[in-house]
């Protein structure tokens, strides 16, 4: 279930209506006037430029949209990975990024809007203003931005100012930014909290990478949740892996050199628990009876491998279509309410989990 929080409403900003009555002519002479038209004259348009140099005033997204008209295009951006490299495409990461897109794509297609998709780097958005850029030429209507990792994202600070329709998906980056994600430490906790009920004492994390939003909320709600739960917690029982299944297979080979290995492994997403399980039974162990295994995401896998893999199940799909709900709201009711939404996920039980036999 969502809970939503909006915040107030910016302090006003300077409009073309206030630089016109400061400089007793008329909104349409300023307007041309900051559009460097011919038609106004030279000095009356100095006037103009440095009046709005001196109050700060920014151009209004709404405003120009009025002039030029809408495209009836959203961006759809992807931020992740390097220019060199971007992993989206690798098995893990699709499985995770088309039921938002599909879901994107569906909300818009029902209001007439279509949407471009666009992978990029956090190289192009923070030293090249790919993101800026775009916003700021005016050829989309509003902007859907999937984010990963914790970076600088003080490139956004243009979506404020030019009140730019915009949310981002999967964190939540900025106070003045609408956003919609999911709640990772609901998620863990529930995660934790089967395995304690299940009487495991001694539950490893098989987390994210480092600089990942969300494995980094996942694996610290991990942390409170042992601690909570009066267990220990050890850095011999965290392993930072990649979200690949390979990285849960390496991780269990070192979990398994420990004097007293886990009896339970709470794994941040389903691709790297399935590598867990391949790499317990090439260990002569079996899963559940050995080690308990759980996994984050509810892929179609989870049903596929044996034993059928309990997991948290997180809602993408509705991330999408909420997301683009929003984005769809700011364009048609030409205002710029900042709204946080965060989703609830739920926790899916299957075969891979089961009470502590030793």
């Amino acid at each position: 279930m969502a809970s939503k929080r909006a915040s107030n409403r910016r302090r006003h900003q300077i409009t073309i209506g206030d630089l016109a009555r400061h400089l007793d002519l008329s909104k349409a002479t300023v307007s041309l006037a900051l559009n460097n038209s011919p038609l106004v004259a030279d000095a009356t348009r100095q006037r103009v430029r440095e009046a709005a140099e001196r109050f700060g005033y920014r151009p209004n997204y709404f405003g120009a949209r009025l002039s030029r008209g809408k495209s009836d295009m959203i961006g759809l951006y992807i931020l992740g990975g390097t220019e060199k490299q971007c992993n989206w495409t690798l098995a893990s990461s699709w499985m995770f990024y088309h039921p938002i897109l599909k879901s994107v794509s569906d909300e818009l297609s029902k209001h007439g809007y279509r949407f471009n998709l666009e992978v990029v780097s956090a190289e192009q958005v923070v030293t090249q203003g790919v993101i800026s850029s775009v916003i700021q030429e005016g050829s989309l209507d509003g902007m859907l931005l999937v984010v990963q990792d914790e970076i600088d994202y003080s490139f956004l600070d243009v979506v404020a100012e030019k009140q730019f329709p915009f949310v981002v998906l999967n964190a939540r980056v900025a106070e003045n930014i609408s956003s919609v994600k999911i709640d990772n430490e609901i998620g863990a906790r529930q995660a934790v909290s089967h395995l304690v009920e299940l009487g495991h004492r001694r539950i490893a994390h098989l987390s994210g990478p480092d600089k990942d939003l969300n494995a980094i909320e996942r694996r610290e709600a991990f942390r409170k949740a042992v601690l909570g739960a009066g267990l220990e917690w050890s850095p011999s029982l965290l392993y930072y892996g990649d979200w690949q299944r390979e990285s849960g297979w390496r991780a269990v080979r070192q979990f398994l050199e420990l004097d007293h290995p886990p009896t339970a492994i709470f794994c941040a997403n389903d691709h790297m628990a399935i590598g867990a399980m391949q790499a317990l039974r090439e260990a002569g162990l079996e899963v559940p009876k050995d080690v308990s295994i759980i996994g984050f995401d509810d892929t179609e896998l989870c049903q596929v491998v044996m034993p059928k893999l309990t997991t948290i199940r997180q809602p993408v799909d509705l991330m999408g279509q909420l997301g683009a709900q929003v984005v769809l709201r700011q364009i048609d009711e030409e205002s710029f309410e900042v709204t946080h939404t965060s989703l609830e996920p739920e926790l899916i039980l299957r075969e891979s989990t089961a009470y502590v036999t030793n």
